[in-house]
């Protein structure tokens, strides 16, 4: 393509790189010269490499990091990623430019290298790097993505960085030490870090959950329950002060409770607990979430396979209709999945509904990790669980009015997005109240946005406008293409077994909390 003079708009690749040096490089911005080069997909790399190992540009002296960054840039946003430019990457963090080693261990996190000892030779210089806690917290980042075992100097390299003076550094020093898992060293220093650092204490707890559960669940527990229990009483605080200290340990005793739901069944010791959490009002939602999160595992894990030989029936051949093509060349996977997901509406309002709940639970943990305190998206997708079990014009309205939340421009884009996304999905609820129909042309089609708003979350993109801010709660955004990829897989995880008549992961999941809730066995 590069020697067959492919051209992007009038213009050769070479050509639109020779103009990234008549702008400034922002982070991750897509300027016009970018948004060109990204379109040439992988014809576009030979050109991208050839740049960023040359010596020298020929440009003046500072636009020549503003180019490299644009590079770069260019090479974290082509699909597929092109794992091929990886070596030319790590030739680029010796670059003097700390903006642009941080845009080279941003895309090589998104990249996942092998941990090969030329990655490992190239990166362990940055998460030791005494004068930049950027470069070690991003270094430390890519560290934990890597796609294979690490070796034993990264996890002596990582025990040394929990005393860093950096928060950020030590938070993803302890992700990195979650890829040693067995290791009793390592579930020492993790619980020793959840005593000892009190702003990565949950990130110390949920990595100790993933690796051994039974020594992270007495500790995540206690802070629930001590959050729970709380009360803005010491007079020593000023009034202000005192209801911000209590917040923030409720927060922390959200996310306490969210971690343990996460592991599912493997939190069924947890049970007794969570039930009488129920009862202190403060915790009641995220215990009462947990328990139906634990439940919903322990079903899946039951359920008999899936038999292709009964893969008939309208709704099986709805669900398993190919996505469509993108009507446009810029149209998104996300916006072709809405629209494969907007043909399913012929199906009758049962399958909208149960579609829009498995796209909005796919992403429910983006929000609502970030923002506890905002409970009101777990409610909707309760209330809309409850309507399937028994549809009823009160759940419709209770599912509406909690998950009517209008997220801040200034939370990070995944959780914008997700919060729009359970939105979306209450409109898909069918209404008798006056004016719904109409409401509902004039707004548009609410499963599609459902859908299209989860992709967007994924891949940590904004939906409506633009969301501002960013969160260390926020993992590794997924490639647009990936993202409505997992999206579509979690639509058929969860709606595919009802249509087949194998389950029901919504009538099933409510049946079986209700029963554990009343201290019933899973």
């Amino acid at each position: 393509m590069v020697r067959a003079g492919f051209r992007v708009a009038g213009k050769t690749v070479r050509e639109w790189v020779a103009d990234f040096a008549r702008v400034r490089a922002r982070w991750f911005d897509n300027g016009e010269a970018v948004s060109h080069v990204i379109a040439a997909g992988l014809g576009a790399v030979p050109v991208l490499v050839d740049t960023l190992r040359a010596k020298r540009l020929d440009v003046p002296p500072k636009a020549d990091s503003s180019v490299r960054a644009q590079c770069i840039e260019a090479l974290g946003s082509i699909e597929p990623l092109p794992t091929c430019a990886i070596p030319a990457l790590l030739e680029t963090l010796r670059t003097p430019s700390a903006r642009v080693r941080w845009m080279v261990l941003a895309v090589l996190e998104r990249m996942r290298p092998r941990p090969t000892a030329a990655v490992i030779r190239a990166l362990l210089p940055c998460l030791q790097d005494k004068h930049d806690a950027q470069s070690r917290s991003r270094a430390a980042r890519v560290l934990a993505q890597v796609d294979g075992a690490l070796p034993a100097e990264v996890r002596r390299a990582a025990m040394a960085r929990l005393m860093d003076s950096d928060r950020s550094v030590r938070r993803q020093a302890l992700q990195v030490l979650g890829r040693f898992p067995g290791d009793a060293e390592v579930l020492t220093a993790l619980e020793e870090q959840a005593l000892l650092d009190d702003v990565n204490r949950l990130e110390a707890l949920r990595i100790l959950a993933d690796l051994e559960p039974s020594r992270a669940f007495p500790l995540l527990l206690d802070v629930a329950r001590r959050a729970a229990e709380d009360r803005p009483g010491d007079q020593r605080l000023g009034q202000m002060d005192a209801f911000v200290t209590v917040l923030a340990r409720r927060e922390e005793g959200m996310r306490a409770l969210l971690l343990i739901a996460r592991l599912g069944e493997r939190a069924v010791s947890t049970l007794p607990e969570l039930v009488g959490l129920r009862s202190l009002t403060p915790m009641a939602t995220y215990a009462n979430a947990a328990i139906d999160d634990l439940a919903r595992d322990v079903l899946r894990r039951r359920a008999p396979p899936l038999a292709p030989e009964r893969f008939h029936g309208a709704h099986v051949t709805a669900l398993l209709r190919d996505v469509p093509p993108p009507r446009e060349p810029d149209e998104t996977p996300g916006k072709a999945l809405a629209r494969w997901a907007e043909d399913l509406r012929e199906q009758g309002p049962d399958l909208i509904v149960r579609v829009a709940l498995a796209a909005a639970r796919r992403v429910l943990g983006l929000w609502e990790y970030q923002q506890p305190n905002t409970e009101g998206v777990r409610r909707a997708v309760m209330a809309m669980d409850r309507w399937v079990c028994q549809p009823a014009e009160a759940l419709v309205q209770d599912a509406r009015l909690a998950g009517y939340t209008v997220p801040s421009q200034f939370s990070s884009p995944d959780a914008f997005s997700a919060a729009w996304s359970v939105t979306y999905a209450t409109r898909c609820l069918p209404s008798d109240a006056p004016g719904d129909a109409q409401r509902e042309e004039n707004e548009g089609d609410a499963l599609g946005a459902c859908v299209n708003a989860a992709c967007r979350a994924l891949s940590r993109q904004s939906v409506i406008t633009w969301a501002l801010g960013s969160s260390e709660e926020s993992p590794t955004p997924l490639q647009p293409r990936q993202a409505a990829q997992e999206v579509r897989r979690a639509i058929l995880d969860e709606v595919l077994p009802w249509a087949l008549g194998t389950w029901d992961p919504v009538k099933d999941v409510v049946r079986l909390a209700d029963t554990l809730r009343a201290g019933g066995a899973p």
